[in-house]
């Protein structure tokens, strides 16, 4: 496992799970809430973000304010991202998708 470098949130671990799988995504962690799995490459919404929930705690949520957040540094660090997905997570060569 290791961290997003590209960017950091106060409360929100970013994380990218070791030997992990494609699509390109990371985690998200507020602990006691929720850890989501964030799609930075593809999305499925225009100007949005792709995510699912891994695991929700006590009734916590990923809200908008956090959405909001995420949106805007994944957007602006994408490239960063990308980078890092390729370099430590996912080395195999990439296929065209």
């Amino acid at each position: 496992m290791g961290d997003v470098e590209a960017f950091a949130v106060d409360g929100i671990k970013c994380y990218f799970a070791s030997a992990d799988h494609y699509p390109h995504h990371f985690e998200a962690y507020r602990r006691g809430q929720y850890v989501v799995r964030i799609y930075f490459l593809r999305t499925t919404r225009k100007r949005g973000l792709n995510w699912d929930y891994k695991l929700q705690m006590r009734g916590g949520h990923f809200d908008a304010a956090d959405r909001q957040v995420l949106y805007e540094l994944v957007i602006k660090h994408k490239r960063r991202l990308l980078r890092q997905w390729r370099t430590q997570v996912c080395t195999e060569r990439e296929t065209v998708q």
